[in-house]
C-alpha cells in the first residue's frame, strides 16, 4: 500500500521500525533523515553515498538502508533491488533475508522468496514472519489456482498519477471520498517521506449518466498538513477521517478528528479523544452505524507488535469514548494491521502485512462469533502481490472500493461481486425413439416450495433460472407417457453453471421390463442385487402417481408348468410386498405369475429390442423365445442366453388416472 501514504503519508513516521544509530560519520545525514522519517530525502543521500563507497560491510549497510527506504514508501521493485545488494555484501542483520524475501513475494516471485524465507527461519527460529512468510508463498500458489468471482477494475475516472487511496463512499452510491496527494492539494510542500505533496481529502460526485466529476478538495477540511482515510456515515453527515502535523525534521503525530456537514460544506472539525495521552498515534477510523463503536489503528503499549487495531466503545452519541481495546491475536500480528473498515452485520475487514497473504499488504475478512475472531484472506484478485488496502463496501451490497499499489502509484480499485446465474436446460425424449418429445409439462419445484411450469417446446427442449443454494426438482409428464423426474442442486456452488439434463419418458404401452431382479435359484425370495432396480420402479410409482401396475414375474420352461407357474406368482408376490414397505398402496399393485407361459419376443422397435439384436446376432426382430426355438439353438451358451432372457420381471401399467393427483417433485437421487 505504498506506505507512503498510510492515513496520511505520516503515520507510517509514526509507527517506522525504529531508531538506527548512524554506521559512519558519512552516512550520518542521511540516517538522520531516514531515523526522522524522512525517508525520500534519505533515499537520494544514501544512494548518493552508495556510488561512492568501496568498503563491502559500508555497502552492505547502505543497501540496506535503501532497500529500507523502498519497502517504507512502498516501492517493492526498488525495495527489492537493495536488499538483494545487502544480502550479497552479506549484511549481518538478518532482517535483510527477510525483507528480501517479501520484496520477492510482492514482485510476484513467491518460490524464489520461499528460499530466503527458509534461510530466515535458520537464522532466527524464534521469529514467527518467516513461518508466515512461507505460508504466504504456498497460499499465494492456492489463491491463483482458485480466484473468487470478484470483478476489479480500475477506477480511472477518479485516480490521478498520484497517490488516491483511502475510499469511503458518501450519502449514496454517487458519491466518492478518498485521500490523494495529486497537484492542487492544500498541503503543497513536498513531503520528505514521500516526495509527493501532504494528502488531502477529495471529493468526487457521479451523474445520471455515470460519469465523475472533478475530484475537488473537501473545503473546511483541508489545511497545509496531511489529511485522510475518511470515514463517512449517518446518511452522508459526519465523517471521521485522520489528521497529521508535521514540521521540519520532525512529527506531531496522527490524530482523529470528526466533522458534521450542513448543507454542502462541512463544518468547523473537533478532535476526537480515544487516549488520554495525546503523544500516542491514533488514526485509521472505522465506526459502527451507531457510531457508539469506533475502531482506529495504533502503536501504543500493549498491542501485538507494529501497528494494531484498537476498539473504543460508548454508551451514547455524545458520550466520551471508553478505554481503547486491543482486538487481540486473532487480528494483530507481530507485523502491521491497518486501514479498518466494519459493516452494518459486524463483519470486519481490515488490511494486515502479518496474516500469512500475497505479499505486501492484504486485505483480510474477520467474523466475530461466540467471541472469537475468524480471519480469512480475501483471494485474488482483491488481493494482489502488490500492497491492497483501505476497503469499503456499499451498504449492504457486494460492491465497492479498496486501494492497491498494484500500479505505479496507490490508486482506487473498483471491485464488485457478479450474482450467480444458473441456468437449468433439458430436453424431453421418447425413451422408446429417442426422439424429442414436444408439449410435455415440465415442472420445477424448489426446496423452499416455489413452484414453475413450461411445456417443452416442438424440438422438446425447455429452460428454466435457479437461484443459488438450493436444491431443485424438474419433472416432465405427458399424456400416455410415464412421468421422469431429476434432481438439480445449486448449493455450495461458487460459480456460475448451466446444468444440463434429459428427461426420458417411456410409451405407457405393454410390459415394461424391470432390469436386474435377481432371486436364489429356485426360490422366490429376492436378492438384495435386485433391491437398486426396485427402488427405481418405487421413485417411478412416486412420480406417476396416477398409475397402478401389474407386476409380471415369468419363469424359463425347465421344470413343471405347476411348480413354475407358483413360484412366478410368489416371485411377484414378494416384490408387491417390498413396495408395500416401502409405503406403496396396495391398491395400485396386482402380483401376477405367469410362470413359463410368457416367452419374450425380441421386438426390434423398442430400445431393449435393438440392444438385444445388437448383442446377440443369433437374434432376429420377432423371434419368440419359446421351448422350440431355444431347444433349435445350436450351441449350450445360447440356450442358456435365452432361458435368462425369459427369466424376467416387468411392470404394466393398468390404469393411468388412479387418484386424479397433480405430479410433484419429490425425493433424491
Amino acid at each position: 500500500m505504498n506506505t507512503k501514504q498510510i492515513p496520511v503519508i505520516l503515520i507510517l513516521t509514526m509507527f517506522s521500525i525504529g531508531i538506527l544509530s548512524a554506521q559512519s560519520k558519512k552516512t550520518r545525514k542521511a540516517d538522520d533523515a531516514f531515523n526522522v522519517g524522512e525517508y525520500f530525502s534519505a533515499s537520494e543521500l544514501y544512494e548518493k553515498i552508495y556510488e561512492k563507497e568501496t568498503d563491502k560491510k559500508e555497502k552492505a549497510y547502505i543497501a540496506f538502508q535503501l532497500g529500507e527506504c523502498a519497502r517504507i514508501t512502498g516501492d517493492a521493485k526498488k525495495a527489492k533491488k537493495w536488499y538483494k545488494n545487502a544480502v550479497k555484501n552479506e549484511y549481518t542483520d538478518p532482517l535483510s533475508v527477510l525483507f528480501y524475501g517479501q520484496s520477492l513475494l510482492m514482485t510476484d516471485a513467491p518460490e524464489e522468496a520461499k528460499g530466503q524465507f527458509e534461510r530466515y527461519t535458520q537464522l532466527m527460529p524464534g521469529d514467527a514472519r518467516g513461518g508466515t512468510g512461507l505460508k504466504s508463498c504456498d497460499l499465494v500458489i492456492e489463491l491463483r489456482s482458485k480466484p473468487t468471482r470478484h470483478l476489479v477494475t480500475e477506477a480511472i475516472a477518479v485516480n490521478s498519477k498520484f497517490n488516491d487511496y483511502a475510499p469511503a463512499y458518501g450519502k449514496n452510491k454517487s458519491e466518492l471520498y478518498f485521500t490523494s496527494t495529486r497537484e492542487g492539494s492544500t498541503g503543497t510542500n513536498s513531503s520528505k517521506i514521500s516526495g509527493q505533496s501532504y494528502p488531502d481529502i477529495y471529493f468526487a460526485v457521479k451523474d445520471n449518466k455515470e460519469k465523475w466529476s472533478v475530484p475537488v478538495p473537501v473545503t473546511g477540511l483541508s489545511t497545509a498538513a496531511a489529511e485522510g482515510s475518511p470515514a463517512v456515515i449517518n446518511g452522508g453527515n459526519t465523517m471521521y477521517y485522520t489528521y497529521c502535523k508535521q514540521a521540519e525534521g520532525e512529527n506531531h503525530g496522527c490524530k482523529i478528528f470528526k466533522s458534521k456537514k450542513g448543507g454542502d460544506s462541512w463544518g468547523q472539525p473537533e478532535y476526537v479523544e480515544i487516549i488520554k495521552d495525546s503523544s500516542i498515534t491514533a488514526a485509521h477510523p472505522a465506526l459502527s452505524p451507531d457510531e457508539m463503536t469506533l475502531y482506529f489503528v495504533s502503536d501504543m503499549n500493549g498491542g501485538k507488535g507494529g501497528k494494531d487495531i484498537w476498539v473504543s466503545k460508548r454508551t451514547s452519541a455524545s458520550g466520551a469514548w471508553g478505554k481503547p481495546e486491543n482486538l487481540g491475536g486473532e487480528i494483530n500480528t507481530a507485523g502491521n494491521e491497518m486501514y479498518p473498515f466494519v459493516r452494518p452485520n459486524g463483519e470486519l475487514f481490515f488490511a494486515s502485512e502479518g496474516h500469512p497473504g500475497c505479499g505486501g499488504l492484504d486485505i483480510f475478512k474477520a467474523e466475530k462469533k461466540d467471541g472469537k475472531w475468524t480471519v480469512k484472506n480475501m483471494g485474488m484478485p482483491i488481493n494482489s502481490s502488490s500492497d491492497d488496502f483501505g476497503i469499503v463496501f456499499y451498504e449492504d451490497q457486494e460492491e465497492g472500493y479498496f486501494s492497491s499499489s498494484r500500479g505505479k502509484e496507490d490508486n482506487l480499485v473498483h471491485f464488485i461481486m457478479p450474482p450467480l446465474v444458473f441456468t437449468l436446460k433439458g430436453l424431453v425424449t421418447n425413451s422408446e425413439t429417442d426422439e424429442p418429445l414436444p408439449g410435455a409439462t415440465v415442472k420445477l419445484v424448489s426446496s423452499g416450495g416455489s413452484e414453475s411450469e413450461v411445456n417443452s417446446a416442438s424440438d422438446g427442449t425447455f429452460v428454466f433460472r435457479l437461484t443459488e443454494d438450493s436444491d431443485y426438482t424438474v419433472t416432465a409428464s405427458r399424456t400416455k407417457f410415464l412421468a421422469a423426474y431429476r434432481n438439480v442442486s445449486t448449493r455450495g456452488i461458487k460459480e456460475s453453471q448451466e446444468f444440463q439434463t434429459n428427461l426420458d419418458l417411456g410409451p405407457i404401452k405393454g410390459a415394461i421390463e424391470l432390469p436386474n431382479i435377481e432371486y436364489d435359484l429356485g426360490k422366490a425370495t429376492l436378492r438384495p442385487e435386485s433391491m437398486a432396480s426396485l427402488d427405481k420402479l418405487i421413485e417411478i410409482l412416486t412420480v406417476n402417481s396416477n398409475i397402478t401396475i401389474s407386476l409380471i414375474a415369468n419363469t424359463d420352461f425347465r421344470g413343471s408348468d405347476d411348480s413354475n407357474q407358483k413360484l412366478s406368482q410368489a416371485r411377484a408376490q414378494n416384490v408387491v410386498n417390498y413396495l408395500l414397505e416401502k409405503g406403496i398402496k396396495e391398491d395400485r399393485l396386482t402380483p401376477t405369475g405367469k410362470g413359463e407361459t410368457n416367452p419374450r419376443k425380441i421386438d426390434g422397435t423398442t430400445k431393449l429390442g435393438r440392444e438385444l439384436l445388437k448383442q446377440y446376432d443369433y437374434l432376429k426382430h420377432g423371434d419368440v423365445l419359446t421351448e422350440t426355438f431355444i431347444n433349435a439353438l445350436p450351441t449350450k451358451e445360447q440356450k442358456e442366453v435365452c432361458h435368462q432372457l425369459n427369466r424376467r420381471t416387468e411392470f404394466e401399467v393398468l390404469r393411468d388416472d388412479y387418484g386424479l393427483q397433480n405430479l410433484k417433485g419429490f425425493g433424491s437421487d
